[in-house]
């Protein structure tokens, strides 16, 4: 006897990631192309994320919306990712999301750098996807 498969048996493994850890996602990034990836990845993942292109749309996108993860790019016009972070962490105490640096700052001691200025993760560019859900999902449950 055959089973017959439903659309949910059709999904990748990584399709199901915004099932299993649904996620209200803010992208900062200033870099168009880089936006784009980032959102497409994130839309294979089952996600619909929200973006925005430097730290005062950040701060403007965290008081319209409640979300659960920030992906911060480190060097934005206007307000640098650290700059956002300290605001998001003076302004909204309890409620904050968590952050995740997504930066080409890849140097040793960089991520140490980013998670002692407030961010809670730490990815550099180039990255793979699995790297990414790897890191999202270590945020999100507070492992090291």
């Amino acid at each position: 006897m055959a089973l017959k498969r439903t659309a949910k048996d059709e999904k990748s493994g990584d399709e199901l990631m915004a099932q299993e850890l649904p996620l209200n996602i803010l992208i900062a990034e200033d870099n168009m192309i880089n936006q784009k990836l980032l959102l497409s990845i994130l839309k294979m993942l089952g996600y619909n994320p929200d973006a925005v292109s430097d730290g005062t749309e950040v701060l403007n996108a965290v008081n319209q919306k409640k979300y659960d993860l920030v992906l911060m790019d480190i060097q934005m016009p206007e307000m640098s990712g650290e700059e956002t972070t300290a605001q998001l962490r003076k302004r909204m105490h309890k409620s904050i999301p968590k952050i995740m640096a997504v930066t080409a700052y890849a140097m040793a001691g960089d991520r140490e750098k980013y998670l002692l200025a407030g961010m809670d993760g730490y990815l550099s560019k180039p990255f793979k996807i699995e790297e990414l859900i790897g890191e999202i999902k270590r945020v999100i449950r507070g492992g090291l």
